[in-house]
């Protein structure tokens, strides 16, 4: 053994120890390698850099180019869709259809394209599953490479021992020559991994994207506080919109989505119409829901006893807003007419009669009539202190609204055990939430009018609320409602390629410190929801319209990813996951689709070398708007690509040394005189060896003047022993370093090292086990 072989072993043997103990990164152990072969003179300057120029190499990082414009298109969310109705099956029934699914179309494109344009589907799947990414995706993997060698063309070491075949005036193999045996060894290890390498796999998460999200989520607690609740058939709140039914003003919740009939209605604008039986997925506390469900907080009572009753204690009258009012350039809300006049405003218009809708953030002005309601003896007492001009209790016609309808009287009781007990009237949110007043309550036989809003509500008052007929029946619909499921399973029924959520932060430039979202009117501008605002360490949910916004502040939102994509824009914003804020360009699918049929039938047909079809099928999809560039650089795993550039000169080191045909002969003339299936096993186990630290596609052409020498030398089918040599190369499941399709998988599953080889070397051994017994019954040794 030489001196160069002794080195360039140390070398391997260092790097092997460096990949299995997970010390540095594999791309940094990649160009240490690279670095030392290059130093020692094991390879030249020239050869130490063909990796990064290498056909193999430019394909991989043309290839995520591509993929990422299937995936900005929503190409591949569609490819994936299929997968997507198994969401809810078990574990097995995915990992099995998964690696059915990805290595049949491994027949058709090229394994590492597979691999990458199912990536995506398959972490959709696994985060609506509820599994982690580490349980699908190395299947995934496994099952792309599997199904590669199905036909002669679909890898190149299929291609090259074609190649090689024909080059030495042989028969070359027909194009589903290999089939059979693939489907043998396809069949054997997906029945491995669904009765015994799925307990091997590991259950982490990746460092991807969807792994962000889950860790945002995670700190929202959104699975706590999301849950289902159903619209009965006979409720009031059907035919109301959104806005109209309360959920959020009053509530505080969000409603997330709607199950119709089947179909899921994601992020629901607020004009979206309720029907009965719709399941409503929202977001919020349960508490707030339960506190007025059915009669275990607020008992409805008869109003009959108690119309006159209101009526010769509680006046209405009509009042102007005048130049020195003391009013004059307030807030409704922070008038103090309530609080401190005990007066309530029924109705407001502007000085040229027209009706103010949003009452409480009405500012007053000079002109303003005001529509009151109080005991006689407080509103004369408002004109008294000069409050208000022109007060008389003649109510004038209003075509545009009608007062009996805004003085509907439903008296309700607090029984025993109501949450509404020992908390005011601000906190109960009867008046903000619903639009109703407590005109007075009914307390041990006394009665207090126009209470303060600071009133504390007591177990067994009976509230005597007024407001407008539809607001009674928003109160009575809401009562009806119950939580019908509370389940983590929830938050993974609320994205799709369109919908969202990610977190937002005011940027440093903002000018909306110390505003309301309200007074931003958010939803309205943006179209989105805010489900929660996280300051000084947790997460505020309820109130947030009225939360004035501080520095620091983070919002999760949720909505339509292109109204995202509009909010990254604001310079009052910064987005913290730009990805969840990207809108897929779905009008440019059909060019994506033409331009990826493109490479394929070009690289397939022979037209042109797989590197250039896929390098010029990336720069049609950034010429074609399918990304941008920005979009194309930021999908390169540069990491992958560094690696294969990094570890392809080691095989050109090995070639200069002669280690491989070294080793190779060795143990062909060790295994000669034993049979063939000797000679395949022996072939078959140097090659799949060598598939670990060599690029497939260099150790064929190796090992192909080997295994046809020794066809020549025993007398054995060059056809047995070249299936062997493409099969065993294809059989490379043990490394991550051994195929791009496990690289890709490494960083979004979270794999380490060792997870390739616990998994891989089984699966190496059946498929060892498969072609020993099966290739020389399908290529007979002595034809």
């Amino acid at each position: 053994m030489g001196f160069d072989v002794i080195v360039l072993l140390s070398i391997v043997l260092v790097a092997f120890v460096l990949f299995i103990g997970g010390w540095l990164r594999v791309d940094l152990v990649g160009l240490m390698v690279l670095s030392a072969l290059a130093l020692t003179g094991l390879v030249t300057p020239a050869e130490a850099m063909a990796g990064f120029s290498s056909p193999a190499v430019v394909t991989v990082w043309a290839l995520f180019i591509l993929t990422a414009g299937l995936t900005r298109t929503g190409i591949a969310h569609q490819l994936g869709q299929p997968l997507q109705r198994l969401a809810h099956g078990r574990e097995i029934t995915l990992m099995m259809v998964l690696m059915i699914f990805a290595s049949l179309l491994s027949a058709l494109i090229n394994t590492v394209t597979v691999a990458a344009i199912l990536l995506p589907s398959t972490m959709e799947l696994a985060r609506r599953s509820g599994y982690p990414p580490s349980r699908l995706l190395m299947p995934l993997s496994l099952g792309c490479l599997l199904g590669g060698p199905f036909t002669s063309i679909s890898t190149p070491p299929n291609i090259l021992a074609t190649d090689a075949l024909r080059d030495h005036g042989l028969v070359p193999f027909a194009i589903f020559d290999f089939t059979p045996i693939t489907g043998a060894v396809v069949a054997t290890g997906i029945a491995f991994m669904v009765l015994i390498g799925r307990h091997m796999l590991p259950s982490r998460s990746g460092d991807t994207q969807a792994g962000k999200h889950k860790a945002v989520g995670s700190s929202y607690q959104l699975d706590t506080h999301i849950f289902t609740t159903r619209i009965p058939e006979d409720s009031p709140l059907q035919g109301r919109t959104l806005t109209e039914s309360r959920l959020g003003s009053a509530l505080y919740l969000t409603v997330l989505a709607i199950q119709r009939k089947g179909v899921m209605i994601l992020a629901p604008g607020p004009d979206q119409i309720l029907k009965p039986k719709d399941e409503l997925i929202v977001h919020g506390s349960p508490d707030h829901l339960q506190r007025i469900h059915a009669s275990q907080h607020l008992q409805i009572e008869s109003s009959d006893h108690f119309r006159d009753l209101v009526s010769d204690h509680l006046f209405t009258a009509e009042a102007v807003i005048h130049e020195a009012s003391p009013l004059a350039g307030v807030k409704l809300l922070d008038s103090g007419l309530r609080r401190e006049h005990r007066i309530h405003v029924v109705a407001l218009y502007t000085q040229d009669q027209q009706p103010v809708k949003d009452l409480r953030n009405h500012r007053l002005t000079p002109g303003d009539h005001l529509i009151l309601q109080g005991e006689k003896s407080s509103l004369e007492a408002l004109s008294k202190k000069q409050v208000v001009a022109q007060l008389h209790f003649k109510i004038p016609e209003k075509a545009d609204v009608s007062l009996d309808e805004q003085m509907e009287l439903l008296p309700v009781r607090v029984p025993d055990g109501s949450v509404l007990a020992g908390h005011d009237l601000i906190e109960s949110r009867l008046g903000n939430a619903f639009g109703l007043t407590v005109g007075g309550i009914v307390r041990d036989s006394e009665m207090i009018w126009m209470p303060s809003p600071h009133e504390t509500i007591q177990a067994g008052d009976l509230l005597l609320l007024q407001g407008s007929f539809h607001d009674l029946e928003v109160l009575q619909g809401l009562q009806d409602l119950d939580i019908t499921e509370q389940s983590s399973r929830l938050s993974e029924e609320l994205e799709s390629q369109q919908i969202g959520a990610t977190e937002v932060l005011l940027s440093p430039r903002t000018t909306l410190a110390g505003r309301t979202l309200a007074s931003l009117m958010f939803r309205e501008r943006y179209g989105i929801s805010v489900l929660a605002v996280w300051r000084k360490g947790r997460a505020f949910r309820s109130g947030l319209q009225d939360l004035p916004l501080q520095f620091g502040d983070a919002l999760l939102v949720y909505g339509h990813r292109r109204n995202l994509e509009a909010l990254a824009r604001d310079p009052d914003f910064l987005v913290l996951d730009e990805t969840a804020a990207q809108a897929p360009r779905l009008e440019k699918a059909k060019i994506a689709v033409i331009i990826m049929l493109t490479v394929i039938l070009s690289a397939i047909s022979g037209l042109v070398p797989i590197s250039i079809a896929a390098m010029s099928g990336a720069t049609c999809m950034v010429l074609a708007g399918c990304l941008s560039m920005e979009e194309a650089y930021r999908a390169i795993e540069w990491k992958v690509v560094f690696l294969i550039a990094a570890m392809l000169p080691l095989g050109a080191a090995i070639e200069n040394t002669g280690a491989a045909q070294m080793g190779a002969s060795a143990l062909i003339a060790a295994v000669g005189d034993m049979g063939p299936r000797w000679v395949v096993a022996a072939l078959f186990s140097i090659t799949v060896l060598g598939t670990q630290i060599i690029p497939t596609a260099a150790l064929v052409v190796l090992m192909a003047p080997v295994a046809l020498s020794a066809s020549t030398t025993l007398g054995i089918s060059p056809h047995l022993l070249m299936m062997t040599v493409a099969m065993s190369a294809s059989s490379s499941f043990a490394s991550p370093l051994s195929h791009p399709a496990h690289l890709l998988v490494m960083g979004p599953g979270g794999y380490r090292f060792m997870d390739y080889v616990k998994v891989g070397v089984p699966i190496t051994l059946l498929s060892l086990a498969v072609c020993v017994a099966l290739l020389p019954v399908l290529w007979p040794p002595y034809p």
